[in-house]
């Protein structure tokens, strides 16, 4: 920081927002405007949709974080950016942190390790630095433990109410029983029909919009689904029940969002600019950057990554075992769409070859006793493929959640070789005995692939390594998804990738599989 004794400008800094005060050159202020914006992805289709409409405005696809006829105010998670601008421009500033740090008001509850779980040295370390960072991203693979180090970091900074917002009721169940294993303190569950309000709560984010959104005649749960497979309820809640859980967020000292990589929608845009009073502040993703560019929103919410602990790390400390990603390509060309719904259903859902090549990978599986996770995009696609395969479980969105919880559950004890699952197994599905997952299903979403990855890598007694099944098409749209999966996947230097086909990949997995070579399965 530039000495200030005479500081040109002040920086007042909130929860939320923060501001500078001061006069600023033009030059300061286009500089900040460049750093403290990002331009969407593909954001022609958007503005070509905008210019149709009656009353077109002149968005060019920028979206701001920095609003200079606002006050110079800017998201505080950007702080670290207008330090700098301003340090390089030269222009002395003072610092005056408005936050309130929060009373320690649970200092009876205590944080302890059940038999059920252990720790591992490294979370300690991260946990120390997401405390004194106060908030900022935990970038931690999927099995590093991300649930169990957020509920310490909740048992040491012993305020509340503190929220941890999650996505799905899967999610959700997960997270209550490690809160409950390890916290000496009832935990409330907020969403799912559940309305328990505690000093630490578990909190479904659709929950969570639509009471903040309480008092909005234009609300529509649909405008905040992360993905079409969201299984996200619309029943309005009770107003009592949504008033109190809007104070509640408000109110909150400190917050976790679990897979802030979605930060970027206009759902986490919401929850976080309404926990006004939150001090702490985390965010936690396997992965958080996104494809559209939006990566500065996840930083501007939540502040700049704190810690990192990639796969590859932990693959070569023995915490998660090596995937066999085996990229096949496909063969045989089916058409040529424009768009890309009926590239997807042409290519994909209706792939009659594709579908069998994936039945017939699943079938070999289960007569070796991998336990095998189908991922499909669709609903149809997931149809197509449990024709072929009628045994296995279709684990989906519409599907009960007493079926869904029995499915998973088959998967756990052994007693399912196989499931098919769509989109909602992507975060959160934690079943360590799956050795090989089978990514039938294509996407936009490339951070999901990482995701789906993660499915499968957990240790496991005598698993000592995965298998991966993507599959490449020479088609519009898919090649070059393919392109960016593949790229995003060469980043892990201990992720095995191994090019195949449509002919060879049979042959590929018997030789893996082989006795007297090291099996998936000790």
């Amino acid at each position: 920081m530039p000495p200030s004794q005479n500081p040109a400008v002040k920086i007042v800094v909130n929860n939320v927002f923060s501001r500078i005060y001061g006069i600023l050159s033009p030059e300061l202020i286009y500089n900040l405007n460049t750093i403290l914006s990002y331009k969407i992805q593909d954001s022609r289709y958007i503005i070509e949709n905008i210019q149709k409409k009656p009353y077109a405005s002149d968005w060019d696809g920028t979206i701001k974080l920095f609003w200079e006829n606002e006050g110079n105010r800017f998201y505080t998670g950007m702080m670290s950016d207008v330090i700098d601008t301003l340090t390089k421009a030269g222009t002395p500033f003072v610092i005056a942190d408005r936050r309130v740090i929060p009373p320690r008001n649970l200092e009876g509850m205590k944080f302890i390790l059940p038999p059920t779980k252990f720790e591992r040295p490294y979370q300690n370390t991260v946990i120390a630095s997401m405390i004194k960072a106060t908030r900022g991203i935990m970038q931690a693979a999927t099995g590093s433990g991300k649930t169990f180090m957020v509920t310490k970091i909740i048992g040491s900074v012993k305020s509340g109410p503190f929220l941890f917002f999650v996505p799905t009721v899967d999610i959700m169940d997960q997270a209550y029983e490690c809160l409950s294993d390890c916290l000496t303190t009832p935990i409330g569950k907020l969403g799912d029909g559940n309305f328990d309000i505690q000093h630490i709560n578990v909190v479904m984010i659709p929950t969570a919009v639509q009471a903040i959104n309480r008092n909005n005649p234009k609300f529509k749960i649909k405008d905040y689904k992360y993905d079409d497979e969201d299984d996200w309820d619309n029943t309005p809640l009770e107003s009592k029940k949504a008033e109190a859980i809007d104070q509640l967020i408000r109110s909150a000292t400190g917050v976790y969002l679990d897979e802030c990589h979605h930060a970027s929608s206009k759902t986490c845009q919401t929850i976080m600019e309404n926990s006004v009073s939150a001090y702490w502040r985390f965010g936690g993703s396997a992965t958080p950057y996104r494809e559209d560019g939006a990566e500065k929103m996840i930083k501007a919410l939540f502040g700049r990554v704190v810690q990192k602990i990639s796969a590859s790390w932990l693959i070569r400390k023995d915490y998660l075992v090596k995937p066999h990603i085996y990229n096949i390509r496909m063969n045989g060309f089916h058409g040529d769409w424009s768009s890309y719904q009926e590239v997807y259903k042409n290519y994909i859902v209706n792939n009659e070859d594709l579908n069998e090549m994936v039945a017939r990978l699943a079938i070999r599986l289960k007569n070796v006793n991998i336990p095998t996770l189908i991922l499909v995009q669709q609903y149809p696609h997931g149809d197509a493929i449990r024709k072929m395969i009628p045994d296995a479980p279709f684990i989906k969105g519409n599907m009960s959640r007493k079926k869904r919880r029995e499915a998973i559950a088959g998967l756990r004890d052994g007693s399912t070789p196989y499931a098919i699952a769509t989109t909602l197994a992507d975060e959160g599905l934690d079943v360590e005995r799956l050795g090989a997952v089978i990514i039938a299903g294509g996407g936009k979403s490339i951070t999901r692939v990482y995701q789906r990855v993660g499915r499968v890598i957990r240790t496991f007694p005598e698993k000592n390594r995965a298998l991966v099944f993507l599959f490449h098409h020479e088609a519009r749209f898919l090649k070059k998804h393919g392109a960016k999966v593949a790229r995003l996947l060469a980043v892990e230097p201990e992720f095995s990738i191994i090019k195949s086909t449509e002919l060879r990949i049979m042959d590929d997995i018997d030789t893996i599989l082989r006795p007297e070579s090291t099996g998936l399965f000790a």
